[in-house]
């Protein structure tokens, strides 16, 4: 009964600190870091995403989260780690595509390496892990709400997905490998080759998310619930069998780290996958004029 009461009471303060914090830094930082008491010493880490551009990615907003992450792992008694969104109906719309053409090969090696090292490193947190999905997860988005141990999402119109072959570009094995653990081996078959993304309600249907909500605020107080609960076990034994449950994964990504380098190289300087992108920029700039 005092573990429900002193969650609920988190819950009321998580809440309240986002919602101070959000406003206090929203015109500032693109991303940051807030940490909420739960019960005794333990602490709850929430990660929130602040770009108006959509929360895209590019190098600097990679390297402003990769600087969040590192204060998080560097913060004493974290039970907790969420990824969450400040903007409205949307969580990431992944990469600013824009940025892919004409890109030299040193700078996109420099984007998606550390772009994968932050993947690695939310994967691995030997703690219970939550994507806070309250809008678009698509992309990278979904990438990075892929990395965590659980993804919950409030209900709507907005989709997530890992929709890369509909712009034109392919999903690595790792990444596959992470979405077929996630659904099944026939989910990824039917969703990836073709780009489609899911609303909440079927992405929780095929395993891709595990709660859904009417409201933000309701799922957040859902994740302080759940990761207050899973505070209260040992924190060695609990670290140590996520990180036997996530070793096979991790092995995979490694060992397929310099190969996946050049692969991705290849696929994004392929002059067919430039071109696409030269006429996805065209329609685009086409469509800021009218």
């Amino acid at each position: 009964m005092f573990r429900v009461h002193a969650a609920r009471q988190a819950s009321v303060a998580f809440a309240s600190s986002m919602r101070m914090v959000s406003h206090r830094q929203m015109s500032t930082k693109p991303v940051y870091v807030t940490f909420s008491q739960l019960d005794g010493s333990h602490v709850l880490a929430t990660i929130t995403m602040n770009s108006p551009k959509a929360n895209t990615f590019d190098y600097s907003s990679f390297a402003a989260l990769s600087d969040a992450l590192a204060e998080v792992e560097a913060a004493p008694n974290v039970r907790g780690l969420v990824l969450q969104s400040d903007l409205d109906n949307i969580f990431s719309a992944g990469f600013n595509f824009p940025i892919f053409h004409n890109i030299s090969q040193a700078e996109f090696l420099r984007l998606w390496v550390l772009g994968k090292q932050i993947y690695r490193r939310i994967h691995a947190m030997p703690v219970p892990s939550i994507a806070a999905v309250n809008g678009h997860a698509l992309g990278m988005g979904c990438v990075f709400a892929l990395a965590f141990q659980s993804r919950f999402m409030v209900a709507g119109k907005s989709t997530i997905g890992l929709n890369e072959v509909a712009v034109g570009m392919s999903v690595p094995e790792w990444l596959a490998a992470r979405y077929r653990d996630l659904t099944s081996a026939r989910t990824a078959e039917q969703m990836l080759p073709l780009g489609r993304t899911l609303n909440a309600q079927q992405a929780k249907e095929v395993g891709l998310v595990d709660e859904v909500f009417e409201s933000k605020e309701q799922m957040q107080n859902a994740i302080v619930e759940q990761i207050a609960a899973a505070a209260k076990f040992q924190p060695q034994a609990q670290a140590d069998t996520y990180r036997s449950l996530r070793s096979a994964h991790l092995r995979l990504f490694d060992e397929s780290f310099e190969a996946d380098n050049a692969w991705c190289w290849a696929m994004v300087s392929n002059p067919a996958t430039q071109q696409g992108l030269a006429e996805a920029l065209s329609r685009l700039k086409s469509k800021s004029k009218k």
